[in-house]
């Protein structure tokens, strides 16, 4: 793999000649090569290396982002298959389900038996706290020293 400035040096010499085994030999390269940064350079402007098009391309574009975001906000109790279903993707549960997360939400699952949880104190225990701590107040105690 030619470095940056061998790549432009590459491409310089084949314009100078023409000649594209000749510029191969030089630089210890096929003559397809030599080809394929010329016509690089002729396309972007430039034969560097293109880093930034490396990788796994995102399965979800930022359409798609900005329509589960306004779906979200719209419908907080939306599920991931909804969303799915919804958006007409084509992506899996776990590929959405990080794309929520991404976007600053909070995936919560709530029980069966959430609300049993949730309820009030018994008002039972509150007045025996009451009721002791007047009994303490008053010395009636059934506590000796």
């Amino acid at each position: 793999m030619l470095h940056n400035e061998a790549r432009s040096l590459l491409v310089e010499a084949y314009e100078q000649t023409y000649d594209a085994q000749t510029a191969a030999k030089r630089f210890q390269v096929s003559t397809s090569t030599v080809y394929r940064l010329s016509g690089q350079k002729k396309k972007t402007g430039s034969v560097e290396l293109q880093t930034s098009r490396r990788g796994r391309k995102p399965a979800l574009a930022e359409e798609d982002l900005q329509g589960i975001d306004q779906l979200i906000i719209g419908q907080p109790d939306i599920t991931i298959d909804e969303i799915i279903e919804n958006q007409e993707l084509s992506v899996s549960n776990e590929t959405v389900r990080k794309a929520v997360i991404r976007l600053g939400y909070v995936y919560k699952k709530k029980s069966f038996y959430a609300a049993e949880r949730e309820r009030v104190r018994c008002c039972g225990g509150e007045r025996s706290l009451e009721w002791n701590d007047h009994a303490m107040r008053s010395g009636q105690t059934d506590i000796s020293r």
